[in-house]
Protein backbone atom coordinates (compact mmCIF):
# COMPACT_ATOMS: atom_id res chain seq x y z
CA UNK A 1 0.00 0.00 0.00
CA UNK A 2 1.70 3.16 -1.74
CA UNK A 3 1.82 6.37 0.91
CA UNK A 4 -0.93 8.01 -1.09
CA UNK A 5 -3.32 5.47 -0.17
CA UNK A 6 -2.58 4.99 3.41
CA UNK A 7 -2.98 8.64 3.73
CA UNK A 8 -6.34 8.68 2.66
CA UNK A 9 -7.40 5.63 4.31
CA UNK A 10 -6.16 6.87 8.07
CA UNK A 11 -8.33 10.51 6.85
CA UNK A 12 -11.31 8.35 6.04
CA UNK A 13 -11.30 6.69 10.01
CA UNK A 14 -10.14 9.92 11.65
CA UNK A 15 -13.43 11.21 10.15
CA UNK A 16 -15.64 8.43 11.16
CA UNK A 17 -14.23 8.53 14.89
CA UNK A 18 -14.71 12.56 15.01
CA UNK A 19 -17.85 12.02 13.79
CA UNK A 20 -19.18 8.65 16.12
CA UNK A 21 -17.13 9.34 18.75
CA UNK A 22 -14.31 6.75 18.90
CA UNK A 23 -11.59 9.30 19.59
CA UNK A 24 -13.09 9.12 23.32
CA UNK A 25 -12.58 5.35 23.34
CA UNK A 26 -10.05 5.61 26.42
CA UNK A 27 -12.16 8.06 28.32
CA UNK A 28 -15.17 5.50 28.13
CA UNK A 29 -13.11 2.95 29.28
CA UNK A 30 -12.11 5.28 31.98
CA UNK A 31 -15.46 5.95 32.94
CA UNK A 32 -16.46 2.41 33.34
CA UNK A 33 -18.71 2.21 36.27
CA UNK A 34 -17.22 -0.56 38.75
CA UNK A 35 -19.92 -2.53 40.83
CA UNK A 36 -18.07 -2.66 44.30
CA UNK A 37 -19.25 -5.15 46.82
CA UNK A 38 -19.27 -4.61 50.67
CA UNK A 39 -16.94 -6.48 52.94
CA UNK A 40 -18.93 -8.70 55.54
CA UNK A 41 -18.11 -8.68 59.00
CA UNK A 42 -20.12 -11.10 61.15
CA UNK A 43 -20.05 -11.02 65.34
CA UNK A 44 -19.92 -14.79 65.66
CA UNK A 45 -20.83 -15.01 69.30
CA UNK A 46 -23.77 -12.56 68.58
CA UNK A 47 -25.19 -15.20 66.00
CA UNK A 48 -28.03 -17.64 67.23
CA UNK A 49 -27.10 -21.40 66.96
CA UNK A 50 -28.96 -22.55 64.31
CA UNK A 51 -30.80 -26.21 63.88
CA UNK A 52 -28.92 -27.82 60.97
CA UNK A 53 -26.39 -28.93 62.74
CA UNK A 54 -27.44 -30.08 66.51
CA UNK A 55 -25.71 -33.10 67.13
CA UNK A 56 -27.35 -36.12 68.96
CA UNK A 57 -28.72 -35.58 72.26
CA UNK A 58 -28.06 -31.55 71.49
CA UNK A 59 -23.86 -32.84 72.35
CA UNK A 60 -22.95 -30.19 69.79
CA UNK A 61 -24.13 -27.19 67.79
CA UNK A 62 -23.01 -24.67 64.93
CA UNK A 63 -23.39 -21.51 63.11
CA UNK A 64 -23.49 -20.66 59.50
CA UNK A 65 -21.10 -18.10 58.88
CA UNK A 66 -20.62 -18.51 54.81
CA UNK A 67 -23.28 -20.30 52.76
CA UNK A 68 -23.09 -20.21 48.39
CA UNK A 69 -22.78 -22.54 45.92
CA UNK A 70 -22.63 -25.85 47.95
CA UNK A 71 -20.06 -24.57 50.35
CA UNK A 72 -20.38 -23.50 53.84
CA UNK A 73 -18.29 -22.15 56.84
CA UNK A 74 -19.37 -23.02 60.48
CA UNK A 75 -18.67 -22.37 63.32
CA UNK A 76 -19.60 -25.77 65.53
CA UNK A 77 -18.77 -26.72 69.36
CA UNK A 78 -18.95 -29.85 70.76
CA UNK A 79 -20.00 -30.69 74.59
CA UNK A 80 -17.45 -32.56 76.79
CA UNK A 81 -18.67 -36.39 76.28
CA UNK A 82 -19.89 -35.73 72.84
CA UNK A 83 -21.57 -38.48 70.10
CA UNK A 84 -20.15 -38.48 66.46
CA UNK A 85 -23.48 -38.93 63.73
CA UNK A 86 -21.10 -41.00 61.19
CA UNK A 87 -18.33 -42.64 63.51
CA UNK A 88 -17.21 -45.04 61.12
CA UNK A 89 -14.44 -44.79 58.63
CA UNK A 90 -15.32 -42.60 55.61
CA UNK A 91 -14.24 -40.15 52.99
CA UNK A 92 -15.51 -37.48 50.86
CA UNK A 93 -15.41 -36.20 47.04
CA UNK A 94 -14.51 -32.87 48.42
CA UNK A 95 -11.99 -30.51 50.23
CA UNK A 96 -12.40 -29.36 53.75
CA UNK A 97 -10.45 -27.80 56.08
CA UNK A 98 -10.53 -27.46 60.14
CA UNK A 99 -9.25 -25.33 62.73
CA UNK A 100 -9.48 -25.92 66.07
CA UNK A 101 -10.45 -22.64 67.74
CA UNK A 102 -10.89 -24.37 71.54
CA UNK A 103 -10.14 -27.04 73.53
CA UNK A 104 -9.12 -30.94 72.22
CA UNK A 105 -10.78 -33.38 69.35
CA UNK A 106 -9.64 -36.89 68.82
CA UNK A 107 -9.45 -37.87 65.19
CA UNK A 108 -8.31 -42.02 63.27
CA UNK A 109 -7.04 -41.41 60.03
CA UNK A 110 -6.17 -43.94 57.64
CA UNK A 111 -3.82 -44.76 54.97
CA UNK A 112 -5.58 -47.72 53.87
CA UNK A 113 -8.84 -48.89 53.09
CA UNK A 114 -8.08 -52.00 53.98
CA UNK A 115 -6.69 -50.58 57.36
CA UNK A 116 -9.19 -51.07 60.31
CA UNK A 117 -7.81 -48.90 63.60
CA UNK A 118 -5.54 -46.10 62.05
CA UNK A 119 -3.98 -43.61 63.62
CA UNK A 120 -4.83 -41.24 65.97
CA UNK A 121 -4.79 -37.59 65.62
CA UNK A 122 -5.00 -35.39 68.97
CA UNK A 123 -6.33 -31.93 67.62
CA UNK A 124 -5.70 -29.32 70.01
CA UNK A 125 -6.57 -25.45 69.99
CA UNK A 126 -4.72 -24.12 67.46
CA UNK A 127 -4.56 -27.63 65.10
CA UNK A 128 -5.14 -26.49 61.41
CA UNK A 129 -6.57 -29.22 58.89
CA UNK A 130 -6.75 -29.71 55.39
CA UNK A 131 -8.82 -32.22 53.56
CA UNK A 132 -8.50 -33.25 50.37
CA UNK A 133 -11.20 -35.89 48.41
CA UNK A 134 -10.15 -39.36 49.23
CA UNK A 135 -8.91 -39.20 52.44
CA UNK A 136 -9.81 -41.40 54.94
CA UNK A 137 -11.15 -40.68 58.18
CA UNK A 138 -13.36 -41.40 61.18
CA UNK A 139 -13.70 -41.25 65.24
CA UNK A 140 -14.51 -45.01 65.18
CA UNK A 141 -17.27 -46.30 67.18
CA UNK A 142 -15.26 -48.84 69.67
CA UNK A 143 -12.81 -45.72 70.16
CA UNK A 144 -15.40 -43.36 71.11
CA UNK A 145 -16.35 -45.83 73.71
CA UNK A 146 -13.82 -46.88 75.67
CA UNK A 147 -12.52 -42.94 76.06
CA UNK A 148 -15.99 -42.83 77.85
CA UNK A 149 -15.52 -38.79 78.39
CA UNK A 150 -14.31 -37.09 74.82
CA UNK A 151 -13.16 -33.83 75.10
CA UNK A 152 -15.09 -30.65 74.38
CA UNK A 153 -14.48 -28.21 71.45
CA UNK A 154 -15.08 -25.41 69.07
CA UNK A 155 -14.09 -25.32 65.52
CA UNK A 156 -13.99 -23.08 62.51
CA UNK A 157 -14.96 -25.88 59.63
CA UNK A 158 -15.08 -25.66 56.41
CA UNK A 159 -16.83 -27.86 53.49
CA UNK A 160 -17.43 -27.44 49.79
CA UNK A 161 -20.14 -29.94 49.50
CA UNK A 162 -20.34 -33.66 47.62
CA UNK A 163 -20.96 -36.91 48.70
CA UNK A 164 -19.87 -38.70 51.68
CA UNK A 165 -18.63 -42.37 51.29
CA UNK A 166 -18.65 -44.77 54.01
CA UNK A 167 -16.63 -47.95 54.32
CA UNK A 168 -18.41 -50.03 56.73
CA UNK A 169 -21.40 -51.79 55.10
CA UNK A 170 -23.65 -51.69 58.26
CA UNK A 171 -23.54 -47.34 57.50
CA UNK A 172 -26.06 -45.71 55.41
CA UNK A 173 -23.41 -43.92 53.71
CA UNK A 174 -21.79 -47.12 52.49
CA UNK A 175 -21.17 -47.50 48.52
CA UNK A 176 -19.24 -49.58 46.64
CA UNK A 177 -17.67 -47.19 45.06
CA UNK A 178 -14.53 -47.02 47.33
CA UNK A 179 -13.41 -49.63 45.55
CA UNK A 180 -13.20 -47.95 42.16
CA UNK A 181 -11.03 -45.62 43.72
CA UNK A 182 -7.12 -44.91 41.89
CA UNK A 183 -5.76 -43.61 45.07
CA UNK A 184 -6.74 -42.26 48.54
CA UNK A 185 -5.15 -39.44 50.15
CA UNK A 186 -3.68 -38.15 53.53
CA UNK A 187 -4.68 -35.05 55.65
CA UNK A 188 -2.56 -32.07 55.96
CA UNK A 189 -2.13 -31.41 59.96
CA UNK A 190 -0.03 -28.12 61.21
CA UNK A 191 -0.67 -28.11 65.20
CA UNK A 192 0.46 -23.98 65.17
CA UNK A 193 0.27 -23.36 68.87
CA UNK A 194 3.21 -25.56 69.28
CA UNK A 195 5.71 -23.42 69.38
CA UNK A 196 8.76 -25.83 68.79
CA UNK A 197 6.63 -27.37 65.99
CA UNK A 198 5.91 -24.07 64.04
CA UNK A 199 7.70 -20.84 64.51
CA UNK A 200 7.10 -17.40 63.35
CA UNK A 201 8.72 -15.78 60.10
CA UNK A 202 8.55 -12.25 58.87
CA UNK A 203 5.52 -11.34 57.00
CA UNK A 204 6.77 -10.23 53.43
CA UNK A 205 3.85 -8.99 52.32
CA UNK A 206 3.15 -6.82 55.65
CA UNK A 207 6.46 -4.93 57.20
CA UNK A 208 6.53 -5.95 60.98
CA UNK A 209 3.78 -8.47 61.28
CA UNK A 210 4.39 -12.11 61.30
CA UNK A 211 3.61 -15.07 59.72
CA UNK A 212 2.91 -18.80 60.07
CA UNK A 213 1.48 -20.76 56.84
CA UNK A 214 -0.79 -23.37 56.73
CA UNK A 215 -1.38 -24.47 53.24
CA UNK A 216 -0.45 -23.23 49.75
CA UNK A 217 -1.42 -25.03 47.16
CA UNK A 218 -0.41 -23.42 44.17
CA UNK A 219 -1.93 -25.38 41.22
CA UNK A 220 -5.75 -25.70 42.81
CA UNK A 221 -5.20 -22.47 44.08
CA UNK A 222 -5.93 -22.64 48.15
CA UNK A 223 -3.84 -20.55 50.43
CA UNK A 224 -3.92 -20.45 54.40
CA UNK A 225 -2.24 -18.75 56.74
CA UNK A 226 -2.24 -17.18 60.29
CA UNK A 227 -0.61 -13.42 60.46
CA UNK A 228 -0.14 -11.21 63.80
CA UNK A 229 0.73 -7.47 64.02
CA UNK A 230 2.32 -6.24 67.36
CA UNK A 231 0.51 -3.59 69.56
CA UNK A 232 0.83 -0.33 68.11
CA UNK A 233 0.95 -1.32 64.45
CA UNK A 234 0.99 0.80 61.55
CA UNK A 235 0.92 -0.49 57.56
CA UNK A 236 4.69 0.45 56.43
CA UNK A 237 2.81 2.07 53.11
CA UNK A 238 0.30 4.13 54.57
CA UNK A 239 -3.19 4.21 53.61
CA UNK A 240 -3.70 1.49 51.00
CA UNK A 241 -6.94 -0.04 49.28
CA UNK A 242 -6.49 -3.80 47.61
CA UNK A 243 -9.08 -5.86 46.14
CA UNK A 244 -9.15 -9.12 43.86
CA UNK A 245 -10.84 -9.20 40.62
CA UNK A 246 -11.86 -12.80 41.05
CA UNK A 247 -10.16 -14.55 44.30
CA UNK A 248 -12.16 -14.88 47.50
CA UNK A 249 -10.52 -14.40 51.12
CA UNK A 250 -11.66 -15.29 54.90
CA UNK A 251 -10.32 -13.46 57.68
CA UNK A 252 -10.98 -15.04 61.26
CA UNK A 253 -9.86 -13.09 64.34
CA UNK A 254 -7.98 -15.33 66.70
CA UNK A 255 -6.72 -12.49 69.26
CA UNK A 256 -6.48 -8.96 69.93
CA UNK A 257 -7.81 -5.79 68.39
CA UNK A 258 -7.55 -4.27 64.44
CA UNK A 259 -9.35 -1.03 63.60
CA UNK A 260 -10.39 -1.41 59.68
CA UNK A 261 -11.91 0.95 57.64
CA UNK A 262 -15.22 -0.38 55.35
CA UNK A 263 -15.65 1.65 52.37
CA UNK A 264 -18.10 1.14 49.21
CA UNK A 265 -15.90 2.43 47.06
CA UNK A 266 -12.56 3.74 45.40
CA UNK A 267 -13.55 7.27 46.60
CA UNK A 268 -15.27 6.67 49.80
CA UNK A 269 -13.58 7.20 53.14
CA UNK A 270 -15.62 4.70 54.70
CA UNK A 271 -16.25 4.17 58.46
CA UNK A 272 -13.67 3.02 60.81
CA UNK A 273 -14.47 -0.29 63.03
CA UNK A 274 -12.79 -2.91 65.41
CA UNK A 275 -12.92 -6.12 65.35
CA UNK A 276 -11.38 -8.84 67.71
CA UNK A 277 -11.58 -12.40 68.38
CA UNK A 278 -14.06 -14.25 67.25
CA UNK A 279 -15.17 -11.73 64.51
CA UNK A 280 -15.29 -13.38 60.39
CA UNK A 281 -14.55 -10.86 57.68
CA UNK A 282 -15.47 -12.09 54.41
CA UNK A 283 -13.57 -10.03 51.07
CA UNK A 284 -15.85 -11.53 48.03
CA UNK A 285 -14.22 -10.35 44.55
CA UNK A 286 -14.31 -6.77 43.90
CA UNK A 287 -14.01 -5.57 47.37
CA UNK A 288 -12.07 -3.63 48.77
CA UNK A 289 -9.59 -4.10 51.93
CA UNK A 290 -8.03 -0.90 53.63
CA UNK A 291 -4.97 -0.18 55.39
CA UNK A 292 -6.04 2.89 57.50
CA UNK A 293 -3.73 5.42 58.94
CA UNK A 294 -1.70 5.24 61.53
CA UNK A 295 -1.79 2.78 64.43
CA UNK A 296 -3.72 0.09 63.60
CA UNK A 297 -4.53 -2.20 66.62
CA UNK A 298 -3.84 -1.51 70.54
CA UNK A 299 -2.82 -4.59 71.96
CA UNK A 300 -2.30 -6.67 68.80
CA UNK A 301 -4.08 -8.76 66.65
CA UNK A 302 -3.60 -12.14 65.04
CA UNK A 303 -6.38 -13.65 62.72
CA UNK A 304 -6.88 -17.35 60.44
CA UNK A 305 -6.68 -16.04 56.69
CA UNK A 306 -7.71 -18.05 53.92
CA UNK A 307 -7.96 -17.44 50.14
CA UNK A 308 -9.07 -19.47 46.93
CA UNK A 309 -8.58 -18.58 43.67
CA UNK A 310 -11.95 -18.52 42.30
CA UNK A 311 -15.24 -19.41 43.88
CA UNK A 312 -14.86 -21.09 47.22
CA UNK A 313 -13.43 -24.39 45.72
CA UNK A 314 -10.23 -25.45 45.17
CA UNK A 315 -8.97 -26.24 41.44
CA UNK A 316 -8.88 -22.63 40.33
CA UNK A 317 -5.82 -21.74 40.78
CA UNK A 318 -3.17 -20.34 40.97
CA UNK A 319 -4.41 -17.14 43.34
CA UNK A 320 -3.69 -13.65 41.54
CA UNK A 321 -2.33 -11.19 43.28
CA UNK A 322 -4.28 -8.11 44.62
CA UNK A 323 -4.87 -4.77 43.28
CA UNK A 324 -3.98 -1.49 44.34
CA UNK A 325 -6.39 1.17 43.85
CA UNK A 326 -4.07 4.53 42.78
Amino acid sequence: MNILVRAVLWTFVSGLCIFFGCGDAKAQEDDTIIEWKPLRVVDVQALEWGDLWTGPDGMSRGKTLYSKNGSFMLYIAFNPGWDAVNKARHYHDFHEWDYVLDGDFLLYEFVSPEQQKGTLVHMREGTWMSRPPFSIHGNRPDAMEHQRVTPGSAHLTFIEGGKNFSLDPANKWYSEEWKQVKQFTNALFQHTADIEAMEWEDDNELPGASVKWLSDDMEDGFRAKIRYLPPGWSHARGPEKTYYEMAQRFIYGLAGDLRLQLVEGADDEGKSITISKDFFVEQPPMSIWTWGEGPLTKNGFMWLEVTYAKGTRVGFGPIETPKTLP
